[in-house]
């Protein structure tokens, strides 16, 4: 080829431009060579493009790994991105216009690009007050609204939609490219519409075993319009086998419509094997009956709560709850998360929250975050309950708030907390990940020098 070599190209609308000497490459099945004055030839080279195209291949593979590391070190999690209330839940009022108002919380104090939108059934009639908006790393929260116009007639159930906040990605200060994650949360639009007559929604949660004892709850809210004079159920113990091996009953209780109840029954354990089981609990109520059910274990509790604190806390404003969880099984517990009930003096739950799903690693602490917002909270100290839920289990823990103008102290969760924190944790995989890249850069910086004395030798 004399002064000629296989040239490396780009096409630009069908042309060949930016032919550079002394590299190889192939575009669309095409293979060029370049004078020493940049002119471009079809020519051969087979080998020399084989050679470079095998090549480019495990490059890309290499590139490939690289970014894939990079990436498990710089997304940041989802918990820089918050949203309270989680929920606001309507009784249906055909024509109805009502204004909620919400905030977004900016948890980990980065700047931010956010994008709003409403989807669900009512994407049509909910418009939000700004549909795009920017947060600065010391703006910790932003103020929004919704208005939403219910409609003239829906069906009898329950009806939702979802106002959802996307923090978008940045763009890298190099490039017009895109980088990091798309984080989401939403506020949630309930609308119940009554049943005609009487109807009961209900849930199913195992509680324990703590001492040997395993507590059934069953919350019951009355959907009908018409009031339910007595309900209770009854609740049958299987084995995993699908063996029957024992009967208990709840108390009983009425349930205005509209309102939420909750029927208890108690097992003792202490005699059962450690394995899985499955309670069907049958609600009776007047003269209709529901069926629910719901799998359990016993054994040793998996999740346990150690420590519950409030920070920064002005009254009025958002309380942001940290609650420290250590998970005791020899197993990953994946899509773990608390919710809390906030009681008012009639036993009455005036706020429920939750936090966002966690993975816990086998023995290891986990600080689950959920946001409660106390507009309209006067002092004093409230029954509270948080329950840590787990695939099929859920553990209970009775809290007392002592809520002050400046401060939320909670009560009833008397663990001490170890010095070493899972901090050590990520230090240990953050010093494996660098290693593994610098690594892989070594790596494929002798690759390349090998390749090019390839290359000098052909």
């Amino acid at each position: 080829m004399s002064n000629k070599k296989i040239a490396n190209y780009n096409l630009r609308n069908g042309e060949i431009v930016n032919c550079k000497i002394g590299r190889v490459s192939e575009l669309d099945g095409r293979e060029v060579i370049c004078g020493e004055s940049g002119e471009v030839n079809e020519g051969t080279g087979r080998e020399w493009v084989r050679l470079m195209r095998d090549g480019t291949k495990g490059f890309r593979i290499m590139m490939l790994l690289i970014m894939f590391f990079i990436i498990l070190i710089v997304i940041p999690e989802v918990g820089a991105l918050g949203i309270t209330p989680g929920r606001t839940t309507f009784d249906f009022e055909p024509g109805k216009e009502v204004e909620v108002g919400f905030e977004v919380i900016n948890s980990e104090g980065e700047d931010m690009s956010v994008a709003v939108f409403v989807q669900g059934e009512f994407n049509e009639t909910v418009a939000v007050s700004d549909v795009s908006f920017s947060m600065s790393a010391d703006e910790t929260r932003k103020s929004l609204s919704y208005k939403f116009r219910m409609p003239q007639k829906l069906e009898p159930g329950l009806h939702t939609s979802e106002v959802v906040v996307l923090k978008l990605p940045g763009k890298a200060k190099t490039s017009e490219a895109f980088i990091g994650a798309v984080v989401g949360v939403v506020t949630q639009i309930y609308v119940h519409v009554p049943f005609p007559g009487k109807y009961v929604e209900t849930g199913f949660s195992v509680i324990g075993p703590d001492d040997g004892k395993v507590t059934f709850v069953i919350p019951l809210v009355s959907r009908g319009d018409l009031d339910i004079v007595r309900a209770r159920g009854t609740i049958d113990i299987f084995t995993s086998l699908n063996e029957k091996i024992e009967t208990i009953t709840t108390n009983e209780v009425s349930i205005p419509a509209g309102l939420r109840r909750e029927i208890v029954a108690i097992l003792d354990g202490s005699e059962l094997l450690t394995g899985k089981y499955r309670a069907v609990a049958t609600v009776i109520y007047d003269e209709e009956t529901k069926q629910v059910e719901k799998e359990f274990s016993i054994g040793d509790r998996i999740l346990e709560l150690l420590q519950a604190e409030v920070n920064d806390f002005v009254l009025g404003g958002i309380a942001k709850f940290e609650l420290l969880v250590e998970n005791k099984w020899g197993e990953v517990i994946r899509g773990a998360f608390a919710s809390m009930e906030v009681l008012n003096s009639e036993g009455e739950v005036m706020a429920d929250f939750k936090s966002q799903t966690y993975d816990i690693p086998s023995f290891e602490k986990k600080i689950l975050v959920a946001f409660w917002d106390t507009e309209g909270v006067n002092k004093g100290t409230y029954d509270s309950t948080v329950f840590l839920n787990y695939g099929q289990s859920s553990q209970r823990q009775d809290l007392k708030l002592e809520v002050k103008d400046r401060g939320i102290n909670v009560v009833g969760v008397g663990y001490v907390i170890s010095s070493d924190s899972s901090g050590q944790g990520d230090n240990t995989l953050m010093i494996v990940l660098i290693t593994v890249i610098s690594v892989l850069v070594l790596v494929n910086v002798l690759w390349f020098l090998v390749l090019r004395k390839k290359l000098k030798k052909k």
